[in-house]
């Protein structure tokens, strides 16, 4: 059985004849009379019934065009699938991220993603470093996002950002009006700091511990989006990453540049020697865009500081 035979069978059943078949598909009366007849001949079935000036489908003709039928209409999928992967905007997306990118940063890049590839689905997975490691290494996940690398995967990375991270505080706070926050100017103040047992919390008492000021702990969190609802809730002043911050500006707090410099850093991490994912690398892209945009926002902030 040809494909170009059963074309010319199917042909003839929607238009009625095969002269007008031989139009359909460009070809001649002749030529859609030989299909016809060597389909036949391969499937041991008389499809039509040949009456002067016309053919007329048998029982078995039209039986056989309905599973005919839901043979193109499969094809049709296949052509609208093909054509949804040359646009990327076909098939699964699932990503990985920290907690501190996946309430704000990744939603608004997945608002623009979206705008560009609106039929892909996408599955998103929030936790720390280490749980987003072991998603990627499973290929439960096919790009991840953490602030730090654990040796004892193989993945492919690359940097997504590394930034200074900043005093966060109550837009009315005292310390609102200084150009730079330091640790001496929050050794009276009630501070939120990350769990004991989070990766970001040792640099962050190394400077205090180094410019010997004993901070007044009174919140331990290990997310960043909690801390900074606490601060505000006027609960206490934090050091966090400005990405974060910026989820909670409008919510009556500033953000301060802090010295010395503590950074905060975010990979992107891939299972190594997979394939390249066309969806993974555009997503990627726009990720990149979103936060350089992000960041360049930062340098610029709504709020006066005073000199």
């Amino acid at each position: 059985m040809r494909f170009s035979h059963v074309e010319a069978f199917r042909a003839v059943i929607i238009s009625g004849s095969t002269t007008a078949a031989a139009r359909m598909l460009h070809t001649s009366q002749p030529n859609v009379s030989r299909s016809i007849a060597q389909l036949e001949k391969s499937i041991g079935l008389q499809l039509f019934e040949r009456m002067p000036g016309k053919v007329v489908p048998t029982t078995d003709g039209l039986t056989f065009f309905n599973e005919v039928q839901r043979s193109f209409h499969g094809l049709l999928r296949l052509e609208e699938a093909a054509n949804r992967i040359r646009r990327f905007s076909g098939g699964l997306l699932r990503i990985a991220s920290i907690q501190t990118l996946a309430h704000g940063l990744i939603p608004r890049a997945l608002k623009r993603f979206t705008q560009i590839y609106p039929e892909t689905i996408i599955s998103i997975h929030a936790g720390h470093s280490a749980a987003v490691s072991q998603w990627v290494d499973e290929l439960s996940c096919d790009v991840g996002i953490v602030s730090h690398i654990y040796e004892n995967y193989g993945f492919a990375s690359e940097e997504l950002y590394s930034i200074d991270g900043i005093c966060l505080m109550p837009a009315d706070h005292r310390l609102a009006n200084k150009a730079v926050v330091r640790p001496a100017d929050l050794a009276d103040e009630p501070f939120i700091s990350f769990a004991q047992n989070d990766h970001g919390r040792s640099a962050v008492d190394e400077v205090f511990a180094k410019a010997g000021i004993e901070r007044r702990i009174t919140l331990e969190t290990p997310f960043s989006t909690i801390t900074c609802a606490l601060v505000a809730q006027g609960l206490g002043l934090a050091i966090v990453n400005p990405i974060a911050g910026q989820d909670y500006r409008t919510m009556g707090i500033v953000m301060r540049p802090f010295r010395p410099s503590i950074k905060h850093n975010a990979r992107l991490i891939y299972p190594k020697g997979r394939p390249e994912n066309r969806l993974v690398a555009s997503f990627v892209e726009v990720l990149k865009a979103v936060t350089e945009e992000e960041r360049a926002a930062l340098s610029t902030p709504p709020d006066k500081v005073a000199p």
